[in-house]
């Protein structure tokens, strides 16, 4: 019988009813470090100079087994000299004997400590794991190989507006009521990942009902080991959004800058007769002037466009201190790059001449700009006004100069509109409309 228990790898103890050691087998002695000669005849809580004085193990054999008669797995932790901190499973029976015979006490002690680290250890790196990925700003869906979904980070809760109960569990393409069936996502799980270990990078764009138009790049990571699939989902919407906005602001911008060399060599070729060459260089600075104070409010907008209110701003400089002297007034009306740059070279012709010829030059003058808003069949319609009296009078020229020229190519070519000039005695008279685009 000795032989045979001692081939048990399992620790035994056998009891006493008085809870002495009658007997142990070889693994007991080999793992708890004892001979047997100080150990068979004593009382167990006195073992290895009272280690096994467990509280724990008086619980279990003088309260819990004399009711019970058999316990399984009973949990013991002590720490032992020698060996360290022990984890035990024990299960203890009473073993029935023969009349007049006491019965005996079986102790079995399986050893969980490395388990139960192990276990420990895998639940801690299994938080550790949770929480990392809690902390990663991309969406994260984990998969089974059944492209079943294990769980999903935070990130992708919030950003695609659903909840775990209706997520961890089901499968991929089932998500959402079947929102993630997309034929790119199916083809890259079920075809490319099973003979890939990964794929980087694949774009996807999708229509969510709840989200809208999502632009998403898609890595994904096989964990074969675990048997589980990693899905990383960046959202480049935004990104590709400012993408294509820089793309048509540098198509945009290209434009405008050759249309600017244009409006350039139109100034520097077309001049006024009779001038000298000092006055010309003035004249055709002032005008690149203007040019550059309308770029200035167009930056600002980043090249969108620029409020006509603004435009008119920039005359105040030209009435000086006499700021009553141009009386401005209008709606709230948003030029675009092109509009902005006609408008705000034309406003600058005028208040030029008004200032050296017109209404500006006196103190007595006065200049009213307003414009309106107009319904049309062909769309809305800017209506724009200038009007200057209290000026010297006026006569109209006898040619056609370049700030006149100015103003109808403006109008007439670049804003697609009408101009009507007026040299009336009491001053001059602009009467515009250009359509709003």
């Amino acid at each position: 019988m000795t032989e045979v228990v001692d081939t048990i790898r399992q620790p035994l103890l056998i009891l006493s009813e008085d809870l002495r050691v009658r007997s142990a087998n070889r693994a007991f002695y080999e793992m708890f470090r004892v001979d047997r000669a100080e150990t068979e005849g004593c009382l167990i809580y006195e073992l290895g100079d009272h280690q096994w004085d467990i509280p724990r193990l008086r619980e279990l054999l003088s309260e819990i087994l004399p009711q019970r008669r058999t316990v399984e797995e009973f949990e013991v932790e002590h720490p032992f000299e020698g060996i360290g901190e022990k984890i035990m499973l024990l299960s203890a029976r009473t073993l029935p004997r023969a009349v007049n015979r006491q019965p005996l006490i079986l102790v079995a002690i399986e050893d969980v400590t490395e388990q139960r680290r192990s276990r420990w250890l895998l639940e801690h790196q299994k938080e550790l794991a949770e929480k990392i990925v809690d902390t990663v700003r991309e969406p994260l869906l984990v998969l089974h190989q059944d492209l079943r979904v294990q769980s999903a980070n935070r990130a992708f809760y919030d950003t695609f507006n659903v909840e775990p109960a209706e997520t961890e569990g089901c499968m991929v393409f089932d998500l959402g009521n079947g929102q993630w069936d997309i034929p790119e996502l199916r083809r890259l799980l079920s075809e490319i990942l099973p003979s890939n270990d990964f794929f980087e990078d694949f774009e996807v764009q999708h229509d969510f009902p709840t989200i809208g138009h999502r632009v998403m790049l898609l890595n994904a990571r096989r964990v074969d080991h675990l048997q589980l699939v990693l899905l990383a989902i960046e959202d480049v919407t935004e990104r590709r959004r400012v993408e294509q906005e820089r793309e048509m602001l540098v198509s945009e911008l290209n434009h405008r800058v050759k249309n600017l060399f244009a409006v350039v060599r139109a100034l520097a070729t077309l001049g006024d007769d009779g001038r000298s060459a000092e006055e010309y260089r003035d004249v055709l600075l002032a005008r690149m002037g203007a040019l550059a104070r309308t770029h200035d409010l167009l930056f600002e907008s980043q090249w969108r466009g620029a409020e006509l209110r603004s435009l008119a701003g920039m005359l105040q400089p030209f009435a000086g201190e006499r700021t009553e002297a141009i009386d401005v007034d209008g709606a709230p009306v948003e030029l675009n790059a092109r509009q902005a740059l006609s408008v705000g070279l034309v406003l600058h012709e005028l208040a030029t001449n008004a200032a050296k010829y017109g209404a500006l030059s006196v103190l007595e003058g006065r200049v009213h700009l307003s414009w309106q808003i107009e319904d049309a069949d062909e769309g809305r319609l800017v209506r724009l006004r200038w009007e200057e009296r209290g000026g010297p009078p006026v006569t109209a020229p006898q040619e056609t100069g370049f700030g006149t020229q100015l103003i109808r190519r403006a109008f007439g070519f670049e804003l697609d509109g009408t101009a009507d000039l007026a040299f009336e005695p009491e001053g001059l008279r602009l009467e515009a409309m250009f359509p709003l685009s």
